[in-house]
């Protein structure tokens, strides 16, 4: 869940970063974005003498314009505001639920030594698990993003454990 709600929150600012580069582009270089919106609604099958009226209505419209070419050329839409608060504790509700897994093993088993193989081994289930629907949403291969995030995961573990180690008083 975690990733998930990371990249939607990257995936949002990113748009608001590509959205200056797309206003920019339209003010700049008129000519390649026209043809651009022209191969767009070409791929829709509209003729070039029906679509020479939109281009030059968006031309009169840059706000129109650029919202057309971030909706269908880069396939953005606008992150609506109101829902940070709902992103906010989906996130919040995420980083608690995963930060749980790798506990609940040292809540359940008294001796630390067994704890810590539990907890690894419970962490990579949960890692695989996440890899796997995280694939099957996104149209990855869902057996490769489920080895992909638990192997991303471990290297991540490993390296933190080792600072910790490195630092230990």
């Amino acid at each position: 869940m975690i990733p998930l709600a990371f990249l939607r929150i990257l995936l949002a600012s990113r748009g608001e970063d590509i959205l200056g580069e797309e206003g920019t582009d339209i003010s700049r270089n008129y000519v390649a974005e026209a043809a651009e919106i022209a191969e767009i609604l070409a791929q829709y099958g509209v003729e070039p003498h029906e679509y020479e009226p939109v281009v030059n209505a968006l031309r009169r419209n840059p706000q129109a314009w650029l919202d057309f070419m971030m909706k269908f050329e880069l396939g953005l839409e606008k992150p609506n505001p109101m829902r940070a608060l709902q992103s906010a504790a989906t996130i919040a509700f995420s980083y608690i639920v995963g930060g749980m897994v790798p506990l609940i093993p040292y809540m359940a088993i008294p001796i630390a030594d067994k704890a810590v193989l539990a907890s690894v081994g419970i962490t990579l289930i949960a890692l695989l698990i996440f890899g796997f629907v995280k694939g099957h949403f996104t149209g990855d291969r869902p057996f490769r993003s489920a080895l992909q995030t638990a192997l991303i995961g471990a290297v991540a573990s490993a390296a933190a454990y080792s600072i910790a180690k490195l630092f230990r008083t």
